[in-house]
């Protein structure tokens, strides 16, 4: 396997395991690693998953089409995200999403069962692994009721503020560059871009917020992030 200690020890998976450790874990769990080139589908929606994985290079979304093809990102993945893992957990037979490679990717996969089982080798670091497994299932399940809120936000403006505020909350800070492009970003928010574009320059002129391309600052005594408060 040709990714570096390093790459793995970005993912949260392996908190308080010691890098010279990775090799080990990396044959307990019977990983492998598969590249994919851009804009290729890492998993397609409708196939079946028995194994979760770990985006060791570049980045990529989780999305969903609809029957008329209308495309919904529901989140990014990053360097170091574990993703698929709920799928592969039940052995998923048709998953309703997708996983795309925004960039060049290396995914290192591995079967989940291979985590929450009893370690056969009696491997020292498989107890934090399943500590690790069980945080980030449940980091994600707040992440996913977050979304839900978002979603269910009733207009473009709200939607648009509570998502820059959530990404304040994230950051820490007024002042943030966002990933997405105003195409992927209206598909985040299930949104019309034309009427997303318009929320946004009226946000600007209300004095509510500053942007330029991805760059944006909030005005603070708008986004009260702190408080939960937002600009609607």
């Amino acid at each position: 396997m040709e990714t570096s200690q390093h790459s793995l020890k970005k993912s949260e998976l392996f908190h308080n395991i010691n890098l010279d450790e990775t090799e080990a874990i990396v044959a307990c769990l019977c990983a492998t690693e598969k590249k994919y080139g851009r804009e290729n589908d890492i998993i397609e929606m409708g196939s079946s998953v028995d194994s979760a994985g770990i985006l060791t290079k570049g980045t990529a979304q989780v999305v969903h089409r609809d029957a008329a093809g209308n495309r919904m990102i529901l989140s990014e993945i990053k360097e170091g995200d574990l993703f698929a893992e709920a799928f592969a957990a039940i052995k998923c037979q048709s998953i309703p999403v997708g996983v795309v490679a925004l960039t060049n990717c290396t995914v290192v996969w591995f079967a989940v069962e291979n985590i929450l089982g009893v370690c056969k080798n009696q491997c020292s670091f498989h107890k934090t692994l399943s500590s690790n497994f069980a945080r980030i299932i449940a980091q994600k399940n707040i992440l996913l009721n977050e979304k839900v809120r978002l979603l269910s936000c009733k207009t473009t403006k709200e939607k648009l503020c509570m998502f820059l505020s959530n990404y304040a909350k994230k950051t820490g800070q007024l002042s943030f560059h966002i990933d997405f492009s105003r195409d992927e970003l209206a598909d985040f928010l299930s949104v019309n871009r034309s009427a997303m574009s318009r929320e946004l320059s009226r946000l600007q002129q209300e004095g509510k917020i500053q942007y330029k391309k991805n760059d944006f600052q909030l005005n603070p005594e708008e986004f009260a992030i702190y408080e939960g408060k937002t600009c609607y």
